[in-house]
């Protein structure tokens, strides 16, 4: 089984961060009431949060670094796309370099938030695609980049040829 790689605003990583933490967390508030205990409130979900940290390694590995940095520099969500996981839209919120780049490598952190008012890789429409379609299509349908078509669909082994049946999320 391929396990995918990370992603983030077209930056593809290589090689998968060397560390990498997925956080869920919900927003409890307790009330205390006079001579009857408390009561526990869930007030939802809290953004999800991704913290990690790697290498980037080879000749282009200060290219990459740089990449990401212009990511960083240019603000504003994009999909992330995490192994086993759907891509959803996120903010990157924390860049560092850790410590002196050497020849060929450049270790790095980052920390992404999801980004506000979205729970998910999409809109939470799922079509099912009939036999020939392709993600080219429903970008155009959407009048949406087909690369962010792509993000939202990270299952979809060939975008140009869609099984009848196949699931597309709509980013």
């Amino acid at each position: 089984m391929h396990l995918m790689t990370m992603g983030f605003k077209g930056i593809t990583w290589g090689v998968n961060p060397t560390a990498l933490r997925l956080e869920w967390a919900r927003s409890l508030r307790e009330t205390v009431l006079p001579f009857a205990g408390s009561r526990l409130e869930d007030l939802g979900r809290k953004k999800r949060r991704v913290l990690g940290e790697g290498y980037f390694t080879g000749d282009d590995s200060m290219a990459r670094w740089q990449a990401l940095g212009a990511a960083f520099a240019q603000g504003g969500p994009g999909y992330l796309q995490l192994p086993g996981q759907d891509p959803f839209l996120a903010v990157l919120e924390e860049l560092k370099l850790l410590g002196e780049p050497g020849e060929g490598a450049v270790h790095y952190s980052f920390v992404f938030v999801e980004a506000k008012g979205h729970q998910d890789g999409g809109s939470g429409q799922v079509y099912r695609a009939g036999a020939g379609e392709s993600l080219w299509d429903y970008a155009w349908r959407w009048q949406r980049p087909v690369e962010e078509v792509r993000w939202a669909n990270p299952h979809i082994r060939d975008i140009a040829c869609l099984e009848q049946g196949e699931r597309v999320v709509r980013p």
